[in-house]
């Protein structure tokens, strides 16, 4: 890890701590496009992982550095919880961009009380997670399109049933979002179901798009 990322490590901590276990910091090396450090991680990332941002060239092009931060936006945890997140830019001695502190806060342990108060504590600046962050994140684009159609079906994670797992497949297969290899593998682990049955799902409603046109 660079050393000049490495001098966040404590900020990153302090802030994990402080709101231990319900909240997760990622810091980001945007030039190596790696997560290189997590606190109290509880999203399914691990060290090492690509942060799936884009080209380093592209990201100092678009991202709106000048705002140094990204949000609040609404999110998604591994297991399609709520979560609320908000994206820092790091910066080196000299200013320049270096790298990206990303801290995710799950609301899940409150969310039956988060739907009945929706209206009084969702705050009305929160955004949409940001094209910008999410636009290559194959991970997060899925756990996200599980957050909303557990919230447009009024139902949890454990409660999906055969019927209902087949339409949340058919959702993310017409948004596109099993190009990446291990995506299917993600959605079987997210869903508690075997890779076989995902597949076997998936290719059965691949079948059925072919039939319909």
């Amino acid at each position: 890890m660079k050393e000049s990322l490495a001098k966040y490590i404590p900020v990153a901590e302090a802030i994990a701590k402080i709101f231990q276990p319900h909240v997760e910091v990622v810091i980001h090396d945007i030039e190596r496009d790696l997560v290189d450090y997590i606190a109290n991680p509880y999203s399914g990332r691990k060290v090492g992982d690509s942060s799936l941002l884009g080209p380093f060239e592209k990201k100092l092009k678009e991202f709106p550095y000048a705002m140094d931060l990204e949000g609040p936006y609404e999110n998604a945890g591994s297991q399609g919880q709520r979560l609320r997140s908000i994206s820092a830019a790091l910066k080196d001695d000299q200013g320049k961009v270096i790298g990206m502190m990303c801290i995710n806060v799950d609301f899940s342990v409150m969310e039956a009380s988060l739907d009945v108060l929706e209206m009084f504590l969702k705050p009305i600046n929160v955004e949409a997670p940001p094209k910008i962050l999410f636009q290559n994140d194959w991970r997060d684009n899925i756990k996200l399109e599980i957050r909303t159609f557990l919230v447009e079906c009024n139902i949890s994670l454990d409660k999906i049933g055969s019927t209902d797992r087949k339409k949340l497949i058919r959702r993310l297969e017409d948004k596109g979002l099993f190009y990446a290899r291990k995506s299917i593998e993600q959605l079987a682990s997210i869903l508690g179901i075997s890779r076989a049955t995902a597949y076997n799902n998936l290719r059965q409603i691949r079948k059925e798009i072919k039939n319909e046109s």
